[in-house]
């Protein structure tokens, strides 16, 4: 019963969240195509959209996986982040992926980001997309799937645990924004989401512990790392948490916490000055 009311809770947050966006701020020079399948079953969880500037110039690639907690939430929520990073010159995939509880897990949203990347390396020509230059975002719970995406990349042994083929590209950066780093944490608020997100006995899954990121050592082939929080984040401790694992592993990275606007501020309104220097400040470092 209480997975239940958090699951519908959740779902209303959502849809509030998109009320917010202030769709007058999306610019009109920016080509999108919406609600593409990528996978050919016809569900909505299984689509993208897709961001662009039409000229003839090949551009980086951003791939951008939206928040909810791993239980709700909806590309259209970064449909206003994804209009600006296309602005700046970018071609952006903007995903959806199946949400988890009660009938799919957290493994599952995993072999989505891998079926929707397929479909973008396959497809990114279509829109001058360069794919030597990809980088990957996830926003708060959607950064657990970010970072488990890159390690995909690195690691032969994760890949025969999630049932993923070999590949044949990576990533040249990693954005985190807001994200929900340390979801392994011990707490009861934590156990409980863990227990709806995950399968049943999942902490004797090696899926599970691929995903303990301070155990992995792929953890030590991760690309250049963009972090951003603000002091109004409520889970600003594990972004916190987190730079502190890349920087023991001598990882590239950068925190940027001179926003205001609280937990995912960039999605909401990344045409403010403070959002607007944030992307500046991640172009440059990931250039």
């Amino acid at each position: 019963m209480i997975n239940h009311y958090i699951k519908q809770k959740s779902i209303r947050a959502t849809e509030a969240d998109i009320q917010r966006i202030d769709l007058s701020n999306i610019s009109p020079a920016i080509s999108q195509e919406r609600g593409i399948l990528y996978v050919d079953d016809g569900l909505a969880e299984h689509t993208l959209d897709v961001y662009f500037l039409p000229n003839e110039l090949k551009k980086p690639i951003l791939i951008d996986i939206h928040g909810g907690g791993f239980i709700s939430g909806d590309k259209e929520v970064n449909r206003l982040f994804g209009n600006t990073m296309a602005q700046k010159g970018f071609v952006v995939f903007n995903l959806n992926y199946r949400l988890a509880y009660p009938e799919y897990t957290v493994f599952d949203q995993v072999i989505d980001i891998d079926r929707a990347v397929g479909w973008i390396l396959r497809n990114a020509a279509n829109y001058n997309g360069d794919v030597s230059r990809i980088v990957i975002a996830g926003h708060s719970s959607a950064g657990v799937l970010a970072v488990t995406e890159c390690l995909l990349c690195k690691s032969g042994e994760m890949r025969e645990h999630f049932g993923i083929g070999e590949r044949a590209y990576e990533y040249r950066g990693l954005l985190l924004d807001c994200g929900l780093m340390h979801f392994y944490q011990k707490s009861i608020a934590y156990w409980g989401m863990r227990n709806m997100v995950f399968p049943k006995h999942y902490k004797k899954m090696p899926q599970y512990r691929d995903m303990i990121f301070e155990d992995n050592p792929a953890l030590s082939a991760l690309p250049k790392t963009f972090l951003i929080t603000n002091d109004n984040d409520e889970l600003k401790d594990m972004t916190f948490y987190f730079k502190s694992l890349l920087d023991k592993n001598n990882l590239p990275n950068t925190l940027d916490r001179t926003g205001s606007d609280g937990h995912m501020g960039i999605v909401f309104r990344p045409y403010t000055p403070e959002g607007l220097d944030t992307m500046e400040k991640m172009i440059e470092f990931f250039n």
